[in-house]
């Protein structure tokens, strides 16, 4: 959480100085490298995933040349990707032209070079990546955050610096470059300083055994992984070729989701070491209970974090990008809200089918959503623009969580007992009562206003949905356990200042 918030800040800070010392057509290409540079990290093919679960097992169980023999022969195998990686990135650079067809020709040059530096970069922090993983399968979060805070801090405040000083979009890709390779260095010495007596490492080492162990563990994985690139991954692409003078306001309303998404993965993320350290002593009754509370808190947050964005696009918008941005995304921002609350509903599900190993079982969903997300998307990009895009997400949510709802939970209940019936009505309905006050504000809520309805109503609405968030969607149960944590958190607070 102490990484969301302050990730929060630096999203909060970076963006504006973005839009405002930029044009819209710079902006929109700042974004495509990014974006472009992102689809380095999907090589991983879950490798990262695998490798948090088995070195949660391989601790519990005191393995610790298992454990060794695993994070070398991933590193080994994530070099090889990231090599590949390498060759995608030139592809990219090339096709720059015919694939943003619409970008203005004096920024190709700019974008070639961005993309060079951050993507080849990228690709370099890939095997990296193995020692921070550690850390989670270790359930050791603070050497995490720490390196994760200070890139993001680090990395923002030096592009707000050059963009006082009218660095170009080369020269900012050059300062991403670098910390991409500073934390790559980062993660090999924290792992050196902290975790190496418990999880050894070999340059160079691969063990056929381990490889095969990820190799059954990441396929279904490496599906996801694919999946989750034609959802969410090639949205902002494909607007960019389709309809690139929009590219910018979408990404700005996609950037908002995504902070959405990352409180929602930061919160709920450590079920899956968590459970994979337990898995052998839980029953699959337990598993199964485990999922349908974890499922209502979940919706519960997502509807706290989504509602004021969907109700508040155009103020918070205009407060933070400006008028201009804030007229031409809001729309995006609440199409993109409501299915990424959609699509985040089975979240808690799918982290523990994860950390059971039974994603081979339930990757039926992912590949229905990603085949709905990217055909809906395409087809009506070409009819109605960006907002095209957004819709193939809302549809592909539905279509995603139907499919979780129909085939995938029947098929995991060897693992997970759950009950679709009270999976509906403890996990998802209870909490999903919050709207209720929502609804009723809707016919007194006017878009593109700074005050979107009366602000006595808002009180209201604000004091409704929190109460019936409190005593309809929690249980007296969770209420109960709620007090309990900050009963003891109050304690050890004033023990501690005592």
């Amino acid at each position: 959480m102490v990484r969301v918030l302050l990730s929060m800040l630096v999203s909060l800070v970076l963006p504006p100085f973005l839009v405002h010392r930029m044009t819209p057509a710079e902006y929109s290409a700042w974004v495509l490298i990014l974006q472009l540079s992102a689809y380095v990290n999907l090589l991983d093919f879950g490798l990262q995933t695998a490798i948090g679960k088995f070195v949660a097992q391989y601790d519990a169980s005191g393995d610790r040349e298992a454990s060794r023999r695993l994070l070398s022969t991933s590193f080994t195998i994530l070099a090889g990707m990231a090599a590949i990686g390498c060759a995608v990135i030139f592809l990219m650079t090339w096709s720059v032209p015919k694939l943003f067809h619409q970008m203005p020709a004096a920024l190709i040059p700019e974008v070639r070079l961005g993309l060079l530096a951050i993507g080849l970069s990228t690709a370099l922090t890939l095997p990296f990546g193995t020692f921070l993983s550690a850390f989670v399968g270790l359930q050791q979060y603070l050497f995490p955050t720490i390196i994760a805070t200070c890139s993001r801090v680090g990395s923002a405040a030096a592009l707000i610096v050059l963009l006082l000083m009218r660095g170009n979009l080369a020269e900012l890709a050059m300062v991403m470059a670098a910390f991409n390779v500073a934390i790559a260095a980062s993660q090999f010495l924290g792992w050196r300083r902290f975790v190496r007596e418990r999880v050894g490492f070999s340059f160079l080492f691969f063990d056929r055994p381990s490889a095969v162990k990820l190799a059954k563990y990441g396929s279904a994985l490496s599906i996801w992984t694919m999946a989750m690139l034609l959802i969410s991954g090639l949205d902002i692409v494909i607007v960019g070729h389709f309809d690139y003078r929009n590219t910018g306001f979408y990404a700005v309303a996609s950037s908002i989701t995504n902070f959405m998404l990352l409180v929602v993965g930061s919160i709920f993320g450590p079920i899956v070491p968590a459970v994979s350290s337990i898995q052998a002593g839980s029953t699959p009754n337990h598993l199964g209970e485990l999922v349908i509370r974890m499922t209502r808190y979940c919706t519960l947050l997502l509807c706290l974090l989504g509602l004021p964005i969907l109700f508040g696009a155009y103020p918070l918008l205009s407060l933070w990008v400006g008028h201009q941005y804030a007229i031409r995304s809001a729309l995006y921002l609440e199409i993109l809200v409501i299915g990424n609350v959609v699509r985040q509903l089975t979240c808690p599900y799918v982290l523990v089918v994860v950390a059971t190993g039974s994603q081979h079982l339930a990757t039926i969903s992912a590949i229905a959503e990603a085949t709905v997300n990217i055909l809906v998307s395409v087809l009506l990009v070409t009819r109605m623009g960006a907002v095209g895009v957004a819709m193939g997400t809302l549809v592909g949510a539905f279509v995603g969580v139907g499919m979780h709802l129909l085939v995938s939970i029947p098929r995991t209940q060897r693992a997970i007992h759950v009950r679709r019936s009270r999976y509906l009505l403890q996990g998802l309905l209870r909490p999903l009562s919050g709207l209720v006050p929502s609804l009723l504000l809707y016919p007194f809520w006017k878009r593109s206003n700074m005050v979107p309805a009366n602000p006595a109503l808002l009180a209201i609405w604000v004091v409704l949905s929190l109460s019936v968030a409190w005593q309809i969607g929690l249980t007296r149960e969770d209420r109960q356990s709620f007090m309990s944590a900050l009963s003891r958190l109050l304690s050890w607070r004033r023990l501690e200042q005592t």
